[in-house]
């Protein structure tokens, strides 16, 4: 058992990792996205010769900052919430809440995933490509979103068994004080 314990903490750090280069790979193509638009637009502006490719590579890249950083995102708790419900409930709710929503979370990315893997299979199986000069494999920017959902449904296995853990540990807390 103890095996498995280590083996586990190990898998966790593993995908921390992971997510955490996730989102600085995220923080990088931002920071190129914001490189690429801004010679786009002195380069239309005040040149008056746009480059072709920008728009193009910006939404290619843009698809990644979103997805890609997702896993991080979760790890650091750094998404949306909406805490007016969950403000107003008891701490104990409140984690049985966060459970729960880490399972539909779970449930939701692995569902997305799968339909976006079949998809990215799809536009390689029929040799899909931009009808720009361009001309790039569809499969390639479409491969990011999957990669994406994996990362954060990683990240959902890791938090899901800390959720149940610090439940049981404030359960055994209560029980040893009495109240």
């Amino acid at each position: 058992m103890n095996i498995l314990l280590k083996l586990g903490r190990g898998f966790g750090r593993a995908i921390d990792r992971c997510c955490d280069w996730g989102h600085l790979l995220g923080d990088i193509v931002n920071a190129a996205l914001l490189l690429i638009v801004t010679y786009e637009v002195i380069a239309r502006y005040i040149f008056n010769n746009p480059p072709i490719w920008a728009e193009e590579i910006c939404c290619y890249l843009f698809i990644f900052a979103v997805f890609i950083p997702l896993g991080g995102i979760l790890k650091g708790n750094h998404n949306i919430a909406l805490d007016l419900v969950i403000k107003k409930v008891s701490p104990e709710k409140r984690h049985w809440l966060e459970i729960i929503n880490a399972f539909v979370g779970l449930f939701f990315c692995l569902i997305l995933a799968w339909y976006a893997v079949r998809y990215t299979i799809f536009q390689y199986r029929f040799n899909f490509q931009s009808s720009t000069l361009l001309a790039v494999p569809l499969w390639i920017p479409y491969m990011v979103i999957p990669a994406g959902m994996f990362l954060i449904s990683l990240q959902y296995l890791v938090k899901i068994p800390k959720y149940i853990s610090s439940l049981s540990d404030k359960k055994i807390g209560v029980d040893e004080h009495g109240t």
